[in-house]
């Protein structure tokens, strides 16, 4: 047998909608945040759940939340599990940021992992505490079903550190609103899900797949 990670990213909230970088600040699920995450929940109630884990901020822990109800948990809250601290960037909108921060934007957006954004973590260090609370979790199921809700941003480098590619694939790869990947722990790790929201019913496409 292998240990299964289910690792998911929390329903729309209002700073989505409005294109905001929420970074580790705090925003609601907005109404089809709530839809969504209950869609997830219900999707996943038949899965053999051991622990059911989240991020710190509350969209992950309200997603979380519901998908624990069915499985009569209680979620695990791990402060390590929380989204980038994007330094300046943090609760700017897009077009202000490409505004003020013309070049540097430029340059995360094709260069993501060269990108320094004053006063916030690096990849680098996001992916390092990510991973190894992962690693924390699944030490402590072994054989066993466990979910992590998490973030657009802090789910990508986990993935990527599974699947042996480097942080300049940042925008590689989608991570939308309450989607479901999947990485089984045998021999060797292996990511067997990616980015699914069949729940959903016809593919909704989020206006931020990231943050």
């Amino acid at each position: 047998m292998s240990s299964r990670l289910l690792l998911l990213r929390h329903g729309e909230t209002a700073a989505n909608i409005d294109l905001i970088y929420q970074g580790q600040g705090d925003s609601p699920l907005s109404e089809l945040g709530i839809k969504e995450s209950e869609k997830l929940a219900e999707a996943l109630k038949s899965e053999p759940l051991a622990d059911i884990y989240s991020s710190t901020l509350s969209r992950s822990y309200e997603t979380a939340k519901l998908i624990a109800a069915y499985h009569k948990l209680e979620v695990i809250k791990v402060p390590e599990l929380k989204e980038r601290h994007y330094g300046v960037f943090e609760g700017l909108a897009f077009q202000e940021i490409k505004h003020k921060y013309s070049d540097l934007y430029q340059q995360w957006l094709h260069h993501p992992d060269q990108a320094q954004i004053p006063q916030a973590e690096t990849l680098e260090e996001l992916q390092s505490r990510g991973v190894a609370a992962v690693e924390n979790i699944i030490k402590r199921h072994k054989d066993q079903t466990v979910c992590v809700v998490g973030h657009g941003g802090i789910n990508r480098c986990i993935l990527f550190h599974y699947m042996n590619l480097t942080l300049d694939n940042f925008w590689r790869i989608k991570q939308d609103n309450c989607c479901v990947n999947i990485i089984e722990f045998d021999q060797h790790p292996m990511v067997t899900l990616l980015n699914s929201t069949w729940f959903l019913g016809e593919k909704r496409v989020s206006k931020i797949g990231i943050y």
